[in-house]
């Protein structure tokens, strides 16, 4: 690495802008995100998109002899004077480790747009998430279940604190399997480990091949719908859940592994998911030993009938 400057955008950089940004969601991104996202980010992160955004915000480059390896952007969080937000922060892959991350994050941070904002916002990527918490940026309420576009909601509050992170705080990353992931075995040993008793109090065994079996086709089911637990980066849980035909919405599973359970977390998993979906009737089950349904009825759920192994509660909106 050479002399690494910092510099503000002029116009012509946007072709090398985006030959940054292409490489990195490449080489990087593409671990989190399925094929078909990543070619609509790529799309629309084009060069009339660089100098629109180079009109509305502050653009900030980063240069290694006069070479541009990174990007940086903040404006208005949606016109706001008292309110501003970070966009498209990309670092060539090559300069990775290098600290060129936290040299454009510092740019940012001292620009005039930041210092006067109450609250600063970063529509953050899945990739990202954990990089930011480092620079001391949280997740925005309910900002840590990823929105349908990919993206998860951090925010900072320049003028009364400078760490926003709670080392309590989970988030969820949408199920994946690619070469860069493989959850399945994960999912499928955080729900055995959570049922395996009730299915052996019925059963009298663990058929593991069969319940294999049933795996394989529950995770083709719901993996539109899937969640990954994480806390402080690492896999803690899983989570599935769905809107039903007559738009009611359906949780399926909350299973956290055994080492995270006792701390609350379960409970606020499914605390923030009756807030996302306060608007619809809510449904849920479990099998008829587990003590859980007393939780579910101080969250508001009341009984909705029985199948053989499991009690059916809903929560109405």
């Amino acid at each position: 690495m050479g002399d690494i400057k910092v510099r503000r955008y002029i116009e012509g950089d946007e072709a090398t802008i985006c030959a940054v940004v292409k490489k990195d969601v490449l080489k990087e991104n593409i671990k989190d995100y399925s094929k078909e996202a990543i070619e609509d980010l790529l799309r629309t992160h084009n060069e009339d998109l660089i100098k629109k955004r180079a009109e509305d915000f502050h653009v900030y480059v980063l240069t290694d002899e006069e070479e541009i390896v990174g990007v940086g952007m903040i404006g208005p969080y949606w016109g706001s004077l008292t309110e501003s937000s970070f966009f498209t922060i990309f670092i060539d892959p090559d300069y990775k480790g290098q600290g060129l991350g936290r040299k454009i994050i510092e740019t940012l941070e001292q620009d005039e747009y930041y210092k006067r904002a109450d609250r600063v916002e970063i529509p953050a990527s899945i990739t990202a998430v954990e990089f930011y918490k480092h620079f001391g940026w949280g997740f925005k309420k309910f900002g840590n279940i990823v929105d349908d576009e990919g993206i998860y909601r951090m925010e900072k509050f320049p003028k009364l604190n400078h760490d926003n992170v709670d080392k309590n705080q989970y988030n969820m990353r949408p199920y994946i399997e690619n070469q860069y992931h493989n959850y399945k075995e994960f999912v499928y040993q955080t729900k055995k480990e959570a049922y395996q008793k009730y299915v052996e109090e019925y059963f009298g065994t663990w058929n593991e091949e069969e319940q294999r079996n049933y795996f394989e086709d529950f995770i083709n089911t719901v993996k539109k719908d899937a969640y990954i637990i994480q806390l402080n980066g690492k896999d803690i849980g899983f989570y599935n859940g769905k809107t039903l035909e007559d738009g009611s919405y359906e949780i399926g599973n909350v299973c956290i592994i055994s080492e995270y359970q006792g701390k609350g977390i379960g409970t606020q998993v499914l605390k923030d998911i009756l807030q996302l979906h306060k608007n619809q009737d809510i449904h849920i089950q479990y099998f008829k030993q587990n003590p859980v349904g007393k939780l579910y009825k101080e969250l508001g759920f009341i009984p909705n009938g029985k199948t053989k192994y499991h009690y059916k509660m809903i929560k109405r909106k």
